[in-house]
């Protein structure tokens, strides 16, 4: 009886020390190590990377006075877009932007915003290629588009001038302020004419076109038609905001630079009045502008 029991008892210590063992075996498996700022990735690590830009495919136009328009070749929008610095014919060598003609197919690469109005407008553009060299009987196809929107320029007004820079966000065109001029023209009866606006110096001007800037930003400006030369000074923009006459003792003749046959101011700063004194065949036009 004893025996037996006794082997009971065996039995029973037996299988306790089997499970024991099991259960050590179980705990002793490899467990993973705590993450360390070594170990941790950040969240959305293994996610699939962002897509790259798409590119918008369209033909590139021009109105009569020079202006630039493009279409896009699949929708018909119908818009405008400054030329990046990125330009680049289909093997990869960087263009100007004189190089282009109508009819010209270009991928153009940007943010993908266009803005509501008519044409549209697509100020985001970061690079542009040529895909296929057209010619002016492709642009043709779409002549209705610039019909649409081309009037005939009163030569009797004189030329304006836009001003052009980038920030991080966008390309901006600012239309600026004319002011005084004296400007020639042909009338319809085949007569030379000549009108004179003569009037307050700019920091006496009571608007000007604002324009927000960093320090160091470039501007191009852009005339229709191109002006022949430029010539920029600028003041403080308190002596503007105060209708300052003292126009000199802070006068500074401001550098400028011509790019792709464009004239450009290299570097502005914020805090000024800008003033531009353009010249074509048929006269001068003052244009201003305050930065901030």
């Amino acid at each position: 009886m004893k025996t037996h029991t006794k082997m009971k008892r065996w039995k029973a210590g037996f299988f306790l020390v089997l499970a024991g063992c099991l259960f050590l075996s179980g705990c002793g498996k490899k467990t993973e190590e705590p993450e360390t700022t070594e170990t941790m990735k950040p969240a959305g690590s293994e996610a699939a990377s962002p897509k790259s830009e798409e590119a918008l495919r369209a033909m590139y136009l021009t109105s009569p006075d020079g202006q630039i328009y493009f279409v896009d070749i699949h929708n018909g929008t119908f818009f405008t877009a400054p030329i990046p610095e990125e330009l680049y014919d289909a093997s990869g060598t960087p263009l100007s932007s004189e190089n282009l003609s109508a009819g010209y197919i270009l991928d153009i690469y940007g943010n993908g915003i266009m803005l509501e109005s008519y044409p549209g407008q697509y100020p985001g553009v970061t690079k542009m290629a040529v895909v296929k060299e057209g010619t002016a009987e492709d642009a043709a196809v779409y002549q209705h588009l610039i019909d649409e929107i081309y009037t005939e320029p009163d030569p009797s007004q004189p030329a304006s001038l836009n001003l052009e820079y980038r920030t991080e966000q966008a390309a901006v065109a600012v239309m600026l302020t004319r002011g005084n001029y004296t400007w020639s023209y042909t009338d319809k009866n085949g007569e030379k004419q000549q009108v004179t606006a003569c009037g307050s110096h700019i920091l006496q001007w009571g608007e000007l076109a604002d324009v927000s800037l960093e320090s160091g930003t470039k501007l191009t400006l852009s005339g229709s038609p191109k002006p022949d030369s430029v010539m920029v000074t600028r003041w403080p923009v308190d002596l503007w905001k105060s209708g300052s006459a003292d126009t000199s003792s802070q006068e500074e003749t401001v550098e400028i630079s011509q790019e792709d046959g464009v004239f450009c101011i290299p570097s502005s700063d914020p805090g000024y009045v800008y003033l531009i004194e353009a010249t074509w065949p048929e006269g001068t036009v003052e244009f201003g502008f305050y930065t901030k």
